[in-house]
């Protein structure tokens, strides 16, 4: 069995991770509830969603050009409740969204598939004075989508590769226009199959997309037309290592398409926070029972909130009759502490 993606630190977790990929699990997930609606606040198409320090972050593309030639997009900070606390127009179309755990503000980044920008908004003051942020490489054809905080480094996602050795994944190396950027991740890049054991096979980075932690610092990057997730242990690191998944629909046995935003479980108790954004909604998902370390992602083509057997790569079932899911944040439940999501 081969666990690269879900390196386990102790004997216990090691018990829990070997759980995770039998396709049976004792997990409970509650019939969703609706937490927002982009018709309360005027947009529609909603996509990334971050949580924390007391707020949900929700970006509505509002069908906006992804290269930023036309249109503006609404980024609406909500309380736990789902009350409205702010809401802010920005430019062009803002498909990733995440909050710096340090600083506390919140990344909005524009345009993934052209002429991209960084917009950085403080929840006490609103958009900085220094936003938009500028690229030192700029493009008409390619642009960062999603963005991942790992101590003080910063990581982000770069779409639309044409060959190899184009960069899909890059590490941020400074925080002022313009911003640049050093290559950890590129087209063509090799790894371990995660439900073959085959060492050295071609990854498949046709759509990089979404951009998550591992629980074990790690990168997961989604490409989504490819139904794939690239893993990326010790990043930028001399001991770089990759491996890799295949969603697989157990129906069919085929690969998936559409894969978004996904996640491991990193409490057993908790709630998913989802954007169905063909629905206009913005959904919560009580579980708990859940196997510490299990993945979850959302599959547009099955129109599926799924869990995700790690030796397989099939994927089954937990929310289906959705319509476009993207989105998605794993808020834990651990007592005594603040409730923060893993993004």
């Amino acid at each position: 069995m081969i666990l690269s993606a879900v390196r386990v630190r102790s004997n216990a977790v090691l018990l829990i991770a070997l759980a995770v990929t039998s396709a049976a699990t004792a997990q409970s997930v509650k019939p969703y509830s609706i937490f927002a609606t982009g018709s309360a606040v005027g947009a529609t198409a909603p996509d990334s969603i971050a949580v924390g320090r007391g707020s949900v972050w929700v970006s509505y593309a509002n069908g906006a050009d992804s290269t930023g030639k036309t249109g503006k997009s609404a980024i609406v900070q909500y309380d736990l409740k789902g009350k409205v606390r702010h809401q802010y127009s920005i430019a062009g179309s803002v498909d990733g969204l995440k909050l710096e755990p340090e600083t506390g503000l919140v990344w909005a980044l524009q345009n993934q598939d052209g002429n991209s920008t960084l917009t950085l908004i403080d929840p006490e003051h609103g958009i900085t004075p220094n936003s938009p942020l500028q690229y030192a490489v700029l493009s008409a054809s390619r642009g960062y989508d999603d963005v991942v905080f790992l101590g003080e480094k910063i990581f982000m996602s770069y779409t639309n590769p044409s060959a190899s050795p184009d960069a899909t994944i890059q590490r941020l190396e400074n925080r002022s226009s313009p911003l640049k950027f050093s290559d950890v991740l590129t087209m063509g890049a090799t790894g371990t199959d995660l439900a073959t054991g085959k060492h050295n096979q071609p990854t498949s980075q046709n759509d990089p997309d979404s951009l998550k932690l591992t629980p074990e610092g790690g990168l997961m990057l989604s490409s989504g037309d490819d139904g794939q997730l690239i893993f990326v242990e010790h990043p930028g690191q001399s001991n770089q290592s990759v491996s890799f998944l295949s969603l697989l629909d157990p129906s069919t046995g085929m690969g998936v398409s559409g894969l978004d935003d996904a996640l491991f479980a990193t409490a057993e108790k908790g709630t998913f926070y989802l954007t169905n954004t063909g629905g206009n909604q913005v959904l919560t998902i009580e579980a708990e029972d859940l196997p510490i370390g299990s993945l979850y992602a959302n599959v547009d083509s099955l129109n599926e909130f799924a869990k995700v057997d790690l030796k397989t790569g099939l994927v089954h079932a937990l929310v289906n009759n959705l319509n476009g899911p993207h989105g998605l944040v794993f808020v834990p439940h651990r007592e005594g502490e603040d409730q923060e999501g893993d993004q």
